[in-house]
């Protein structure tokens, strides 16, 4: 299937008039932003019967404060639309595989729905992914170059995998696509699933072709976050790390401890050396 993804750049846009098999719409960033022009696309989209998807675009703020608040954004949509959780820019560093990890978490917490992540070729292969995996499909980002472009029906990669997944369940190969009805560039993408599996990932109750590998049993409550994380002071570096099942970040912002702390203040702090810390997680980090 072929389609787009559109944001504020595109207030303009007819989502229901450029050719495409779905739509995958910007709804929020961080805890404050709502793209303006989310729900009248939204209703484009439904109305001319394609498949319907909305993103999260993470910024550095308490992954489970983001969470929510997208959440409430695009509530009644739920069971209509995948979701997605924009992995890129700040939040690589601020939250790491660990702040993904506890927002997709928090989603299917508040919804029942495990949502998609989307991130670029290189972070797949960053960071350690296997623990979500299974249960979290891939939106990837990877383009052969920045030349206008129609729909390709097998866009280039690089042969190189994608770290954790085997398989990317769409491909966004290019930023400066060119389609009809529209004057300007846009992000265009190749789903490697069908329509069934699309809306069995929306959470749709009516669809039984699902995508997810693996039913895993996971406790999403805070309280059980904070049973398995704990923070790692390094004495001779003074970095902090957070640590949470196998999954570590380096936590780079001042303001995103502050955060931590007041979201997990039973999580203990341990101090150790900083060549202790790689060699226990076997990372030169």
């Amino acid at each position: 299937m072929n389609g787009i993804d559109i944001s504020s750049y595109q207030a303009e846009l007819n989502a229901g008039i450029v050719p495409s098999d779905f739509v995958i719409i910007k709804a929020t960033e961080g805890t404050n932003y709502i793209n303006p022009t989310w729900e009248e696309q939204a209703g484009q989209v439904i109305q001319t019967n394609k498949l319907l998807g909305f993103y999260h675009f993470a910024s550095v703020g308490n992954p489970i404060a983001e969470a929510d608040f997208f959440i409430s954004v695009v509530k009644n949509y739920i069971g209509k639309a995948i979701l997605v959780l924009d992995f890129e820019a700040g939040a690589i560093n601020a939250w790491g595989n660990v702040g993904a990890r506890q927002f997709l978490n928090r989603v299917k917490e508040k919804t029942g729905i495990n949502p998609m992540i989307y991130m670029s070729v290189e972070v797949t292969r960053q960071f350690n992914w296997s623990i979500i995996s299974s249960t979290n499909p891939l939106w990837v980002a990877q383009y052969a170059s920045m030349n206008p472009t129609g729909y390709q029906s097998e866009p280039w990669t690089d042969g190189k995998g994608y770290g954790a997944w085997s398989s990317a369940a769409i491909h966004q190969y290019s930023s400066a696509g060119s389609l009809a009805n529209w004057s300007g560039n846009l992000d265009i993408n190749l789903a490697y699933i069908n329509a069934n599996q699309w809306k069995s990932l929306a959470g749709s109750a009516s669809t039984s072709n699902s995508i997810t590998t693996e039913d895993i049993n996971i406790n999403n409550t805070i309280e059980y976050e904070e049973e398995e994380m704990h923070f790692i002071q390094t004495v001779d570096t003074k970095r902090i790390y957070m640590i949470n099942a196998g999954m570590y970040s380096w936590i780079t912002d001042p303001g995103m401890w502050t955060n931590y702390q007041k979201a997990f203040p039973k999580a203990p702090v341990i101090p150790l050396y900083q060549a202790q810390m790689e060699k226990l997680y076997r990372k030169n980090v």
